[in-house]
């Protein structure tokens, strides 16, 4: 699996909507569930889960160097980290109750596999939470841009592959929101953020970034997980440059 993690920074212009994530995720916990997190990365999510219930939580990367990250900087007692592989896990069949996996199908080529081996350790009245980005978006002409991604899905292939394990399959889109409301302010904000964005300008100090955006909005550069909501319409969804998949009703295919 290649790697393409998100590093724990929150100066990223991917922080805001990985931490969406993962509180999208930490509504669907109850106290007392056993979780893994699989391409933890970088741990954060991982131990953030871990304080949503009294069980434990397993974080896990195929990254020997990812793994030492995190068991350095992310520690709980309820909480631990394996270097291991997404199509071999070390676990018997339906030992969770909820498998989280943020932006990682993409990166193997073996997805069919490991989707395989997650339904494996889940409970049958567990769920996925996975995410994945949506091609159509991130790949609009059909070549994948993205040189860590092995394949992408437009929405139908991920329902097709995903309802040979589930019964019950749910695909939300990831919405960027901040500029939701209509409004001089926020046309301008937007016209600067997306120049800020831009080859060569992107490398810009921060620090003066974060003043222009504030001076008009109140907000800096970079986007926060109040950024984000998730959308169901189909409509929606497909204008979504990330599907967030909630998945249920484990097929019994051990």
């Amino acid at each position: 699996m290649a790697s393409e993690r998100q590093e724990y920074s929150e100066e990223s212009p991917w922080w805001g909507e990985h931490l969406h994530r993962y509180n999208e995720a930490a509504n669907h916990v109850r106290s007392n569930d056993c979780i893994l997190d699989i391409a933890c990365g970088n741990g954060f999510g991982s131990y953030f889960l871990s304080n949503k219930t009294k069980n434990n939580v397993v974080g896990a990367d195929i990254s020997e160097e990812a793994i030492n990250f995190c068991k350095k900087e992310f520690q709980n007692a309820n909480l631990k980290y394996i270097a291991a592989d997404g199509t071999k896990l070390p676990f018997p069949d339906e030992y969770f109750d909820i498998i989280v996996s943020f932006e990682t199908i993409e990166h193997t080529k073996l997805y069919k596999e490991m989707l395989k081996e997650l339904t494996r350790l889940l409970k049958s009245t567990g769920i996925l939470i996975l995410s994945t980005p949506n091609k159509l978006i991130s790949s609009p002409t059909g070549i994948i841009k993205n040189p860590f991604h092995t394949q992408e899905f437009i929405y139908d292939e991920l329902h097709e592959i995903l309802k040979e394990h589930f019964g019950n399959i749910q695909i939300l889109g990831q919405k960027y929101i901040r500029y939701k409301e209509k409004s001089i302010k926020n046309t301008i904000a937007k016209l600067f953020e997306t120049f800020f964005y831009m080859r060569g300008f992107r490398k810009l100090p921060l620090l003066f970034q974060n003043k222009v955006i504030r001076l008009i909005i109140g907000k800096d550069q970079y986007p926060s997980s109040i950024d984000y909501e998730m959308v169901c319409n189909k409509s929606d969804i497909l204008k979504c440059k990330t599907f967030y998949t909630i998945c249920s009703n484990r097929k019994n295919t051990l």
